[in-house]
C-alpha cells in the first residue's frame, strides 16, 4: 500500500462512477511501498479501498482480480469494480474495505488465526493462475547476479550454496507476501488478508516459511513458541506432521530471498540487513539445537 501516484477525490469518483459509488472523503494510506492505495468513504459512510497498480500490466491485474474472485469464500477483499479502468495508463481497482487493525504486538491467538487462513489458501489446489511466480530459484539467482556490491554478493552466494537443491516445485496457490501488515484482526480474530499482488501458483512450504520469518520475530528475537504453534496448527489442518528440519531450508531461503530482493529493489525504503540478520539467527538456532 502507500501512495506514489496522487489523485483527487474528484478524479477517483470519475474513475469509479460505473460502480455507482461516490466518495465524500479520501485518505492516503501509509503502509507499503508497491502500489498507490487510498481509503475512501462513500455517501452512505461505507469504506472502500481504491488502488492504483504502479508496476502491473493490465493482464497482471486481471489475473489478480481472478484470484480474488476464486477465493472469495475466504476472508479477503471483494472486488467492487465492474471493470478495470486505467489512470495514466495504470490499472485501477475498487475493493471492499477490511475492518480491524494490523497486529502490532502479535499474540498466540493471532498466530493460530493467520496459520489457519494460510492452510485454507493452500488448500485451493485446483486454482491455477497465469501470474508469474517470482519465488523461484531462477528468479532469486537473477536478483543475486544484479547485486552491485561484490563483497556482499560473495557473502550471499556462500550462504546460498547449501540451499541450491531446495525443492520449490509449484504445488499450491500462495500469497507470497503474507507479512503482518497484510492482515487485520478484531479482538484477536482474523478479519481479513489483503495485498495479493504477488499471489501465484507456487510452493506452499516457501509461503509457510515467509509467514514464520515475518510473524515469529519481535525485532531480532525469534519466538520459538510461535514457530512451534504455526507448525502445529498447519500440520493439524493438513493431517501430516511438518518437522522443524523439513522447514529449515525454506526459512533460510526465504530470509535470503528478501535480503536480495531489498538490495536490488529500486525503492530501498526497507533495510536489506533485516533478513540477512534473521538468516544468521535461524542458522545459528538450528545448528545449535540440531532440531
Amino acid at each position: 500500500m502507500g501512495v506514489i501516484t496522487r489523485v483527487s477525490i474528484e478524479q477517483i469518483n470519475e474513475l469509479i462512477k460505473k460502480t455507482n459509488i461516490k466518495f465524500i472523503s479520501l485518505q492516503e494510506t501509509k503502509n507499503g511501498i508497491t502500489d498507490s492505495t487510498y481509503l475512501g468513504t462513500s455517501v452512505n459512510m461505507t469504506k472502500y479501498i481504491f488502488k492504483i497498480f504502479e508496476n502491473s500490466t493490465l493482464t497482471n491485474v486481471k489475473n489478480k482480480v481472478s484470484i480474488l474472485e476464486s477465493i472469495k469464500d475466504l476472508k479477503v477483499p471483494k472486488v467492487i469494480s465492474k471493470e478495470i479502468v486505467l489512470y495514466e495508463n495504470k490499472p485501477t481497482i475498487l475493493f471492499s474495505f477490511i475492518e480491524g487493525k494490523i497486529a502490532k504486538k502479535i499474540t498466540l491467538k493471532e498466530i493460530e488465526e493467520i496459520t489457519t487462513f494460510l492452510f485454507k489458501l493452500h488448500s485451493k489446489k485446483n486454482i491455477k493462475t497465469s501470474n508469474e511466480n517470482i519465488y523461484t530459484k531462477d528468479y532469486f539467482e537473477k536478483m543475486l547476479n544484479k547485486t552491485a556490491d561484490k563483497n556482499l554478493k560473495l557473502i550471499l552466494e556462500n550462504k546460498y550454496q547449501v540451499l541450491r537443491n531446495i525443492d520449490l516445485k509449484n504445488n499450491s496457490l500462495i500469497h507470497g507476501d503474507l507479512f503482518p501488515d497484510n492482515a487485520k484482526f478484531i479482538d484477536g480474530k482474523l478479519s481479513g488478508v489483503y495485498d495479493f499482488a504477488q499471489a501465484s501458483f507456487g510452493n506452499d512450504y516457501f509461503d509457510l516459511a515467509v509467514l514464520i520469518i515475518s510473524w515469529c520475530f519481535d525485532e531480532y528475537t525469534f519466538n520459538e513458541r510461535y514457530f512451534e504453534k504455526i507448525l502445529e496448527v498447519y500440520s493439524k489442518n493438513r493431517e501430516l506432521s511438518i518437522s522443524k528440519d523439513e522447514i529449515k531450508e525454506y526459512l533460510l531461503f526465504a530470509c535470503l530471498y528478501y535480503t536480495v530482493q531489498r538490495i536490488t529493489r529500486e525503492n530501498k525504503m526497507k533495510d536489506y540487513k533485516e533478513y540477512q540478520i534473521k538468516f544468521d539467527i535461524l542458522e545459528n538456532l538450528f545448528n545449535g539445537t540440531n532440531k
